[in-house]
């Protein structure tokens, strides 16, 4: 995520990259985009079934040397290896994350923070992501828009966990074409934030959303921290 402002990060690493990359975690970015190409040739490859099991095999083989050294339980993983976790919440985001396999990666930009907030969103669904023939799985869009309203009231200033989201589906999403997505804050009474946002594809509706939002007390955010980094 990109901002046009200083937003102030009140807790911590939740919907702002707050550092750059470490030289690990960019390695991780390069494997992960390796990933993505494979998961689309996975559903579309013509290649034989002795094909598909070698590479198969040669997987599972570099699974092995992941996993050996998985969820930093290595010796010597201390302090500032979980220090490093936290700066980097945003990268392993499972719609934003650069480093997770699993985002497409949707890209956000601030435009506005405050009680007004405003943010856009650009996204490429491949054909992994695909529901009906030719058209993006309403589900992924879902989680889009989730992302996308939650990086807008975070904006706000008092960043908090989604409590409803809503969405309608104007027209069929397609696959493959550059859309955009917008979310904005309506408004915040107490802990409540009130947003909304809409996808299009060029001039095309294509979805609207509403989101309400409950912030969250600094210490409620840093017991979830804790309690993630506990369990690697």
């Amino acid at each position: 995520m990109t901002s046009e402002g200083d937003t102030p990060n009140h807790f911590g690493g939740f919907h702002v990259q707050t550092g750059p990359l470490s030289d690990l975690d960019l390695a991780r970015v390069e494997l992960a985009d390796e990933i993505r190409a494979m998961i689309r040739e996975v559903i579309s490859t013509e290649a034989t079934p002795e094909e598909v099991r070698r590479i198969r095999d040669q997987l599972r083989a570099s699974v092995e040397v992941l996993a050996a050294r998985a969820h930093g339980v290595a010796e010597g993983v201390g302090e500032a290896a979980l220090a490093e976790r936290s700066r980097n919440f945003l990268a392993r985001s499972p719609v934003l994350g650069t480093i997770n396999p699993i985002a497409v990666p949707l890209v956000i930009t601030v435009l506005q923070d405050g009680a007004n907030a405003t943010v856009e969103g650009r996204i490429n669904f491949t054909s992994p992501y695909e529901g009906a023939p030719g058209c993006v799985h309403g589900g992924f869009i879902a989680s889009a828009f989730d992302e996308v309203l939650g990086v807008a009231q975070s904006a706000s200033g008092q960043p908090g966990m989604t409590a409803n989201l809503t969405v309608d589906y104007r027209s069929p999403t397609p696959l493959q074409r550059d859309l955009v997505f917008r979310g904005w804050c309506e408004k915040v009474e107490g802990r409540k934030i009130f947003t909304r946002g809409t996808l299009h594809h060029g001039d095309t509706l294509c979805a609207e959303s509403t989101g309400l939002f409950v912030s969250m007390r600094p210490e409620l955010f840093a017991r979830l921290l804790a309690l993630r980094d506990a369990n690697r």
